[in-house]
């Protein structure tokens, strides 16, 4: 068989519907996070990850490493944002592969709101690991994929939740729901029996159970081999010496009202919500309600009380599901950057919408769903960008500041070309502030609106790798004993006069009363390996 018919022969068998979320994913990528990927767009974190080869078993990501791999560990957004999108777009495809949608349109709306989800929009400010979280989003649904399959594919399914995991481990929360999703269908699926639906469900339930303990047997194994332990980010180390089983009801009531909030409470903490947001959400949410109850009806499903009983309560638990990131890490929130997995929400509306197709006419609900699902995009499209301008000012804002602070360090009385020189905390907000109104939306610690060196070791990072001045950190110890001495005390607040000065063969720039001695988590994560 020639090489032409054997491609041709794979794409037919890709069904329209696949195709649709494929491309709608890649189109929609491109135009929505264009700027991103053209531009470079550092936020704290990502101050010193130009080149970093993201050994993070310190933070249970064992694999993270070689999902980095294929960027070279190099910051490069066109590159990452390439094959970020390229596996959102098959992961989008997967997802409508399936839950069986059949409608092409559906289908892309699907690819549309999986790569503009404003979770994907936080998620390119830490560019550094973005087609790597990219690929744990493809691999959770892939997970699925193979786990519907049987027989040793279910063994592959497992691997990749571990995989997933070992990558980020609150992406399992995208095969979570997307497993709930598919029980979902089967259930509102009339050829299906309880007991058909009740087997997938088990069988699920034990591929992410058997994936997630594959996950913790390679991360104690890396941990011992590497001779490390778990760094406080998170929780991760208090979630080594056991689960807090007692605080399990508060967690899931939380856990719930998290999901709440993210959708519907304008500011909440963690999300981006807006008025219109909610106002929009609160359409969808009606609009898929009728129709969901219309359906219900005219197949009779309700006629099988097991059916509506079983619905009811895959609703319930379907945000325990996404947001399931709170459960596994109880010490601390989600940030929105792991909330991707709420996407899924829009998923159902769009599953539900397939499943009306030549069943009930209600044009004018369709309609009025249909057109606030397209202002959501529009809603998307712009808070992603609204963050992406944001972190793009403040970068602007810092190499600005940077500039004028070591045009000060040189013009320094007794300086020499080579000197040491000491910067003592961190740059107060004030002095690096932005006033735009819209940024509140966005203000996040992923999304630098003010300022993105907020500790005192990010101004050497920023000054090296992103300024190419060569200022090395000095050792902790002498910081602090400079902080500590009465020379330091009597010197002004830069930028005043006198706030720049050489003390004992070192230039030292006061930028704060007292210097915060780093902590062990910083430390720790500085000898990473």
């Amino acid at each position: 068989m020639k090489l032409d018919e054997l491609v041709q022969r794979l794409w037919q068998r890709v069904g329209g519907a696949e195709k649709s979320a494929l491309f709608a994913a890649l189109i929609a990528g491109y135009v929505t996070h264009l700027y991103a990927f053209t531009n470079i767009i550092p936020n704290s974190d990502g101050l010193s990850r130009v080149y970093d080869l993201q050994h993070m078993t310190v933070s249970g990501r064992w694999f993270l490493h070689y999902a980095t791999a294929p960027n070279h560990f190099t910051q490069m957004p066109a590159v990452i944002g390439l094959l970020s999108v390229l596996f959102i777009a098959v992961a989008a495809a997967l997802v409508v592969n399936v839950l069986r949608i059949k409608s092409r349109t559906l289908g892309a709306a699907v690819g549309a709101v999986m790569v503009m989800f404003p979770s994907m929009g936080f998620t390119f400010l830490y560019m550094f690991t973005a087609s790597a979280y990219c690929l744990a989003i493809l691999m959770a649904v892939l997970s699925v994929w193979f786990a519907l399959k049987g027989g040793l594919n279910y063994v592959v399914g497992v691997i990749l939740v571990a995989l997933t995991m070992g990558t980020y481990q609150v992406y399992v929360t995208v095969a979570i729901g997307l497993s709930v999703l598919v029980v979902m269908r089967r259930v509102l699926e009339e050829e299906n029996g309880f007991t058909d639906c009740l087997f997938l469900g088990l069988k699920l339930m034990a591929y992410l159970a058997l994936g997630a303990v594959l996950y913790y047997l390679i991360l104690q194994y890396a941990l011992m081999r590497k001779e490390l332990q778990l760094l406080s980010y998170l929780g991760m180390d208090a979630a080594s010496s056991g689960y807090p089983f007692g605080e399990l009801p508060n967690l899931i009531v939380k856990t719930y009202k998290q999901v709440v909030k993210f959708f519907f409470v304008e500011g909440s903490t963690n999300g981006f919500a807006t008025a219109r947001f909610a106002a929009l959400n609160l359409v969808i949410g009606a609009t898929t309600a009728v129709l969901t109850v219309a359906y219900v009806t005219k197949a009779k499903l309700w006629s099988q009380p097991w059916r509506a009983v079983t619905l009811l309560g895959l609703l319930m638990i379907f945000p325990l599901a996404i947001n399931f990131g709170q459960i596994i890490s109880p010490y601390s929130e989600p940030t929105p950057l792991m909330k991707y997995s709420h996407v899924l929400v829009y998923v159902i509306v769009l599953l539900l919408l397939d499943l009306q197709e030549g069943v009930n006419k209600l044009h004018g609900v369709k309609a009025l769903l249909l057109t606030a699902l397209a202002l959501l995009l529009l809603f998307c499209v712009n808070t992603n960008n609204v963050m992406y301008t944001a972190a793009a000012q403040s970068h602007r804002a810092a190499e600005s500041y940077f500039t004028r602070l070591m045009a000060r360090v040189e013009a320094c009385e007794g300086y020499e070309q080579g000197m040491e020189v000491l910067f003592v905390g961190a740059i107060p907000d004030e002095q690096v502030r932005s006033a735009v109104e819209s940024y509140s939306q966005v203000d996040h610690y992923s999304v630098p609106v003010h300022n993105l060196a907020h500790l005192n070791k990010h101004i050497y990072y920023y000054l090296n790798d992103w300024l190419s001045v060569p200022v090395n950190e000095p050792d902790e110890a002498v910081v602090v004993a400079t902080a500590d001495s009465a020379e330091f005390a009597e010197m002004p607040l830069y930028p005043q006069q006198g706030s720049v000065q050489v003390l004992d063969g070192r230039v030292v720039v006061k930028l704060r009363e007292t210097y915060t001695p780093k902590s062990d988590f910083e430390i720790a994560y500085e000898n990473r390996k």
